[in-house]
Parts: structure tokens; C-alpha cells; sequence
């Protein structure tokens, strides 16, 4: 699966208010059956980094943390 198309999922997923993380990750695996839940993950802190999404919080507790769109 690449990498563009799992990011378009993430924030097709995503809104402006905070949503938990570990939601859009089931979110986009049920999108994109078959793609592995850590690589999801990656991506979305990936996203994070590049300033197209806001976290709080720890992203590696995906229970714990949230996830918002920036508006970029």
C-alpha cells in the first residue's frame, strides 16, 4: 500500500476536533483491509511531523492520544 494513500485515508478520517487515535487507525484498516496497523500508525505520525495534523498527547499510546486536522 503506499504511503499517499494511506495519508489521503488518515485524513479523510480525520476533523477538526481532537478523535483518538486509536479510532482512525480502526478507521482506516477497515478502509484499507490488509494494511498493517503499524504502518498506519507511522504514517500518521508522519503526518504529525509534517504539520498537516495536530497531536496530544503520547502517539505511541494510541488509546491515550488525539489526533485533529490543522487546516494545511
Amino acid at each position: 500500500m503506499s504511503p499517499e494513500l494511506v495519508d489521503q485515508t488518515i485524513l479523510a478520517s480525520c476533523k477538526p476536533q481532537f478523535l483518538k487515535v486509536i479510532r482512525i487507525i480502526g478507521d482506516v484498516d477497515r478502509v484499507m483491509n490488509g494494511t498493517k496497523v503499524d504502518f498506519i500508525a507511522d504514517r500518521i505520525k508522519a503526518l504529525v511531523k509534517a504539520g498537516r495534523l495536530e497531536a496530544a498527547g503520547n502517539l505511541n499510546r494510541w488509546e491515550a492520544s488525539e489526533i485533529r486536522l490543522t487546516g494545511k
